[in-house]
């Protein structure tokens, strides 16, 4: 069973890592941005907030299906857009190799079920 406060420390480090992506110029934040490096075959790892549209959703992750591209689901738009030093975004494409499969490893050690679609979301 996993304890709150491991849980809790590990997105934050996942946050901290979509911020260095940000930082290191292999993020795209925001629905749009974010679809266009699905389209463009660039992202590893889609992250939505869980606040977003059913609409918005269901786009992304359609492509990230066609592309075989794994997505989470994690936090609210203002954390994950805060992670990236925004005010809110509901996405954020990973387009860098080893930060996405690192932020997948931690996802897998919260005790998530990983696929190569999508990410349930982990237990509360």
């Amino acid at each position: 069973m996993l304890h709150s406060f491991k849980v809790c420390d590990r997105v934050k480090r996942i946050f901290n890592m979509i911020g260095f992506a940000q930082k290191a110029g292999k993020a795209s934040s925001g629905s749009l941005a974010a679809k266009t490096s699905l389209l463009r075959k660039k992202a590893y790892l889609l992250i939505m907030s869980n606040d977003i549209s059913e609409k918005t959703k269901e786009a992304l992750t359609s492509s990230c299906t066609k592309q075989k591209i794994p997505w989470i689901m994690l936090g609210n738009k203002y954390e994950l857009g805060t992670s990236v030093g925004k005010a809110y975004r509901v996405a954020v494409a990973v387009n860098d190799r080893n930060l996405a499969k690192a932020i997948m490893n931690l996802v897998k050690t919260m005790g998530a079920e990983v696929k190569s679609t999508g990410v349930v979301e982990w237990p509360k």
